[in-house]
């Protein structure tokens, strides 16, 4: 993947993340092809890359139940757990590092 390719990847879980922050609160589909629509609309599917020698995964996956939406977001470090605050501040190093390679 191009650097290009890994921001729009990473900016697009970001986007996901902040629109389902409060996904438990969210009315899911009501009949069950809906719901597998829905989550495989709104999920990110796993990918992998690596940056300046550091390995990154990272995943954002909706399910629903009948009565609830759940959101969960996977995100690693060279095998090891890490955060979503972690994942944006990689994004806006690759930024700066984009626009001062312009």
């Amino acid at each position: 993947m191009s650097n290009n390719e890994i921001i729009r990847a990473l900016e697009s879980i970001i986007a996901t993340a902040e629109e389902f922050k409060g996904a438990y609160f969210l009315k899911p589909p009501t009949n069950a092809i809906s719901r597998r629509l829905y989550e495989k609309y709104h999920s990110v599917p796993f990918f992998t890359f690596e940056y300046n020698g550091i390995k990154y995964t990272c995943e954002y996956h909706i399910s629903c139940s009948c009565n609830n939406v759940y959101a969960q977001g996977h995100y690693t470090r060279n095998g090891n757990k890490t955060t979503l605050k972690a994942i944006k501040n990689l994004l806006k190093k690759m930024k700066a590092e984009v626009i001062e390679n312009e």
